[in-house]
C-alpha cells in the first residue's frame, strides 16, 4: 500500500525568486495524504535556502539536489528529473507540478476527491495569467465546459482535448505505476517526457480532464525563451507526429507536422522574434526544397520586425481566438529584443 494519496513532483533549476510562491499555494492547501517531491537539477541560486524554509514547517516535503556531474542539457535535465521525481515518489498518484506556476484553492481537494475513481490520468485545467498574476490572459484551456470523462474506446478525442493543453507539464496527474510501466527512456531529451509517457501507447483505463481551473500558468516566464522555434517548430511537432497511437486526424487537431513550412507562420514568430537569419541556417535552409520557398523563407529571416508589428497586431485581433494572450505574447516578445 502506497504511504501517500498524491505525490506532487516538482523538477525545478535555478527557480528561488518563484519556487517559494509555488509552495506556498500548495501547503495552504495541505492535506492528510499527500508529499512534496522537489527534484533539483543543480541550482546555483538560493533554490536549496527557500526550499529548505518550508521542510522545516512540513516534514513530507522532500528535496533532492544533483551535484554538477549530473547536470544535463536543458531538455534532457527536465525529462530525467521529471522521471527521478516520479521514482522517488510514495504516492499512488503523482502530480507533475511546475516550480514558478501557482496551484488554485481547492486544487488538492478536487485532485483527491478525483483519484478517487481510479482514473489513469487526471488532466488539471489551468488559466494564463501574465508573470506577476494581476492579468487574466486565458480564463481556461483546454475551454470545455464540464468535466470531461474519457473511456479507454475514446483515446483519440481525449488526445484531441489536451494534446495541446500537454505541453503544460503541471496538468499531468497520473497513476505512478502506469509512469513507470512506460519507457520513459525514449523520451529523455525531448523536453516533453510525460507527454511521451502518456501517448506512447493507448491507455486502457477512465482518463479524466477537469474544466475548472485547477493551475495559474505564470506566462513569459520560460527557461526555454532562446530555443523557442526550435522546441515549437521542430520538436514539439516531431515528437506529436512519432507517435502510432493516435490517429493522423488527432495529431493534425495538435499541431501542424512540419508548421515551419507556412509562410504565413514564418512571418508570425518572425514578429515574436522566434526566427532569425540563425533559425533559418539551423533549420531550414536544408530542408527546403523549391529554391523559390527557401529564397522566401530566408528573405522573412533578414526582415526588420518592426515592419511586421503593426500587421501582425491587426491579424492577431481580427483572426485569432485568445488574441488577448497572444497579443501579450508579441508585446512581451518586444520587451526581451
Amino acid at each position: 500500500m502506497m504511504k501517500y494519496r498524491l505525490s506532487i513532483c516538482i523538477p525545478t533549476l535555478n527557480r528561488g525568486s518563484y519556487i517559494g510562491e509555488t509552495l506556498d499555494s500548495i501547503v495552504s492547501q495541505w492535506e492528510a495524504g499527500i508529499e512534496i517531491v522537489i527534484v533539483d537539477g543543480g541550482s546555483t541560486d538560493n533554490t536549496e535556502q527557500v526550499v529548505s524554509t518550508f521542510q522545516q514547517r512540513f516534514s513530507d516535503i522532500r528535496y533532492v539536489k544533483k551535484d554538477s556531474s549530473e547536470k544535463k542539457p536543458s531538455n534532457e535535465g527536465f525529462d530525467r528529473d521529471c522521471d527521478c521525481s516520479v521514482g522517488l515518489a510514495d504516492g499512488e498518484y503523482c502530480w507533475l507540478m511546475t516550480d514558478d506556476d501557482l496551484l488554485k484553492p481547492g486544487a488538492i481537494r478536487k485532485v483527491l476527491a478525483e483519484t478517487k475513481s481510479g482514473y489513469a490520468i487526471i488532466v488539471a485545467n489551468a488559466e494564463v495569467r501574465n508573470s506577476d498574476f494581476t492579468e487574466l490572459l486565458v480564463q481556461k484551456r483546454p475551454a470545455i465546459s464540464q468535466d470531461r470523462r474519457f473511456e479507454a474506446g475514446e483515446w483519440d478525442g481525449f488526445a484531441s482535448t489536451v494534446g495541446g493543453h500537454l505541453t503544460f507539464v503541471g496538468a499531468v496527474v497520473i497513476k505512478r505505476q502506469l509512469w513507470l510501466s512506460r519507457n520513459r527512456e525514449k523520451y529523455f531529451g525531448s523536453g516533453f517526457i510525460h507527454v511521451g509517457v502518456i501517448f506512447d501507447e493507448p491507455i486502457k483505463e477512465a482518463m479524466l480532464v477537469t474544466a475548472d481551473p485547477l493551475v495559474s500558468i505564470r506566462f513569459g516566464n520560460a527557461q526555454w525563451t532562446s530555443r523557442a522555434f526550435e522546441i515549437w517548430m521542430i520538436n514539439w511537432p516531431g515528437l506529436i507526429w512519432s507517435f502510432s497511437s493516435i490517429s493522423d486526424v488527432s495529431k493534425s487537431a495538435i499541431c501542424l507536422r512540419e508548421p515551419w513550412r507556412s509562410l504565413s507562420t514564418l512571418l508570425f514568430i518572425r514578429a515574436l522574434g522566434m526566427y532569425s537569419k540563425r533559425e533559418y541556417q539551423l533549420f531550414v535552409s536544408g530542408q527546403s526544397r523549391s529554391p523559390a520557398r527557401k529564397l522566401v523563407s530566408r528573405l522573412i529571416a533578414a526582415v526588420p520586425r518592426a515592419l511586421l508589428f503593426v500587421p501582425v497586431w491587426i491579424y492577431i485581433r481580427v483572426m485569432l481566438p485568445d488574441s488577448d494572450y497572444v497579443l501579450f505574447n508579441l508585446k512581451e516578445s518586444w520587451k526581451r529584443k
